[in-house]
């Protein structure tokens, strides 16, 4: 016979930290095989990084867009399913526009005259045998600040969420893609021909995923329960320690939460050894952030703007994007309108008499489905939960970040293994989808991964 927690007069507690996709996954997988799950979040509201909200008649997303990003996204592409809910799609032609402070200069025209796809490969090759990070790669490939250099370092920031130096060689593979005119490895490039890239995203808007999931779990959910500490008693409990003094005992336990939020909770040795402990918070975040703007008339032409500290497109078919990366991702509610009018010359240029009149930008609320007339936006990097918009690979830290073992039959990362049956982590952080880092797919991923883990776990220990 099977075994479920259900047959069993003595189930163990699951505590799950955070109801991001992963927690969610996770719990949901979990309950459907009757174990006593709870699901505990800092945030009043379940989702994580994923964020909708409604732009007039438009659902738009501030947080996780595109599921496409996950390449087939078989993880989350099974929920969806399961729980009957639509996609919407549209496709985005990629034809990026470089703007100099003074004129647009198209891309892939640059690319044409200065990359030869035939021998990119062999020297891009050649270039990474001597650098130490995609900063050096860029200054060996093209002159310093020459316009191919500057919109291929936002371009890499916007999408691997950090500035070239700050990158590992492992995003060669990015840059490659790039440089064929494509976005990654999920959305590659084809130099001879036009690009493009499928905007896969949820009809009700992203956040009803983890909405629905939450709904299964009915009182399993926990919300405002920001994490403090964590230790152990002598029976071999977690003992949970929230902000508002509750106490939580688990049995079995399963952080969720980033990496980047570590740091503001205390963990006995006893839980997480202090190594390894130092080397989960040495993971870094990007500096992403959001400006959503509304038009009501469109341009005949959906351009794709870059200039030294955002790209624009349109992630929705009225609705244009503007994706900051670096210190220009960390504005706040009272500079994000210094933040949008640095930005105003840009699209005024581009759009023209299409560009909608300047109304000043709203800074959404964490909260869910919240209704904008205006333009509205949302700094990951200044939200106290996460610190950062997704996790990357800095230089040095690409065996810490890849190595994998196998525990219970499961592929599981090295740094993020199971500590006695009975700790457990998930998130994109912890995913084993080395392709498709930060995205939802990892996330759902790494928790159906978990839930496997302490089903077959659970099932050794009878």
């Amino acid at each position: 016979m099977m075994t479920t927690f259900s047959t069993e007069s003595k189930k163990p507690t699951i505590v799950i930290v955070g109801a991001g996709l992963a927690g969610l996954t996770t719990a949901y997988r979990l309950h459907q095989q009757g174990a006593n799950v709870h699901v505990y979040e800092a945030r009043n509201r379940v989702g994580g990084r994923i964020l909708t909200a409604q732009v007039g008649a438009e659902s738009v997303e501030l947080g996780g867009q595109n599921l496409s990003d996950g390449g087939s996204a078989e993880n989350i592409q099974r929920l969806i399913d399961e729980l009957n809910l639509e996609i919407k799609t549209h496709r985005n032609h990629l034809s990026f526009s470089y703007f100099n402070g003074e004129e647009f200069l198209s891309e892939s025209t640059l690319r044409k005259n200065l990359v030869d796809p035939a021998n990119l490969k062999s020297k891009l090759e050649e270039v990474a045998s001597s650098a130490n990070n995609m900063r050096d790669v860029l200054d060996a490939l093209f002159e310093e600040k020459s316009i191919l250099y500057n919109a291929l370092s936002v371009r890499l920031a916007a999408y691997e969420g950090a500035p070239p130096e700050k990158l590992s060689l492992l995003y060669m593979g990015t840059l490659y893609q790039m440089l064929l005119g494509g976005i990654c490895a999920v959305h590659p490039g084809h130099a001879h021909e036009e690009n493009y890239v499928e905007m896969i995203s949820l009809k009700e808007g992203n956040q009803i995923l983890p909405e629905k999931l939450a709904q299964l779990l009915g009182e399993k959910i926990h919300l405002n329960r920001p994490l403090r500490a964590v230790s152990k008693n002598v029976e071999g409990e977690y003992i949970l320690t929230f902000q508002n003094e509750q106490h939580v005992k688990a049995d079995i336990l399963v952080l969720t939460l980033p990496c980047s939020i570590y740091k503001d909770i205390t963990f006995e040795e006893t839980v997480i050894p202090q190594k390894q402990l130092e080397l989960i918070k040495s993971i870094q975040y990007g500096k992403n952030a959001k400006i959503l703007i509304p038009f009501s008339q469109l341009p005949p032409e959906k351009m794709t703007f870059i200039d030294d500290q955002m790209g624009c497109f349109f992630a929705d078919p009225n609705v244009l994007t503007l994706y900051f990366t670096g210190d220009a991702g960390q504005f706040s509610s009272k500079t994000i309108t210094e933040a949008y009018l640095r930005e105003r010359p840009v699209l005024e240029r581009g759009f023209g008499k299409f560009c909608p009149p300047l109304v000043r930008p709203v800074y959404a609320q964490d909260e869910a489905m919240q209704k904008y007339q205006g333009p509205v936006g949302y700094s990951w990097p200044n939200d106290p939960y996460v610190k950062g918009s997704y996790s990357y690979i800095a230089p040095g830290q690409e065996v810490l970040l890849t190595s994998i073992d196998e525990v219970e039959g499961e592929k599981v990362k090295t740094l993020f293994k199971p500590i006695g049956n009975q700790l457990y982590f998930a998130g994109e952080h912890a995913s084993i989808l080395l392709d498709i880092p930060g995205t939802m797919e990892a996330a759902c991923e790494s928790g159906e991964r978990t839930a496997r883990m302490i089903k077959n776990g659970f099932s050794k220990s009878l």
